[in-house]
């Protein structure tokens, strides 16, 4: 298999853990068989079924011979911390970026330790898509900035982080309104990821972790949130 065609079975297997981590597929779930999901996903059926086997390492699902690939109860995790309670509750920006500031630049760290290359060449690769949206003002900016930011936090492989990815979800949605109004908050975006992205290169875990911490901080003053 190429690294190219790797890579891409990885970026699949994020795709699907953020599905997963969305309820679009919830825990025991039949995934469509493998002829819809692999057109769902516009991708082939041999790097379809490579992201299902890297997802099936992870725990996130399971193949019954015979009988297809289900979502795992891992995911079941989410429970244990009323992910949805929380995703239907208002919490104000503050409270969303307190939180990523408690997990992402510990995240950013085991990223560093836990990437395979193809995950890190993944990660590097949502960080250009998402210096491109911001550049170019593209209306999906959000989503760029959340497939980089979850791309980080899968790659610590650990359950609860990729549980909480629905949360970091809402609070970059937030947190890429309020940058649209702030061409220096964008500007500082940019030059933070970049920094961020070379440590990961460079597999530095402290110097991701304060890279990280760096960004989070630099948002909340930017946006106005006071950091106790």
């Amino acid at each position: 298999m190429s690294y190219q065609t790797n890579s891409l079975s990885y970026r699949v297997a994020e795709t699907i853990t953020e599905m997963i981590a969305q309820q679009h597929f919830r825990p025991g779930d039949k995934l469509p068989n493998e002829l819809e999901l692999a057109e769902e996903l516009h991708v082939g059926r041999t790097t379809l079924r490579e992201a299902l086997r890297i997802l099936a390492t992870r725990g996130l699902v399971e193949a019954r011979r015979g009988v297809g690939t289900f979502v795992t109860r891992s995911q079941s995790i989410r429970d244990d911390f009323d992910v949805m309670k929380i995703q239907n509750t208002r919490v104000n920006i503050k409270d969303l970026y307190e939180m990523r500031l408690m997990f992402e630049p510990q995240a950013a760290y085991y990223a560093c330790l836990r990437a395979s290359d193809t995950e890190l060449e993944t990660i590097l690769h949502y960080g250009a898509l998402d210096e491109e949206a911001i550049r170019s003002r593209d209306p999906h900016w959000d989503e760029c900035e959340q497939k980089f930011h979850n791309a980080i936090a899968s790659a610590t492989h650990n359950q609860f982080i990729t549980a909480l990815l629905p949360i970091f979800n809402r609070a970059i949605h937030q947190g890429t309104i309020l940058a649209n109004q702030s061409p220096q908050a964008a500007e500082g975006t940019i030059h933070e990821h970049r920094l961020l992205m070379r440590y990961l290169r460079e597999r530095n875990p402290e110097g991701a972790k304060a890279a990280m911490y760096l960004h989070m901080i630099n948002t909340m003053h930017e946006f106005g949130i006071e950091v106790d």
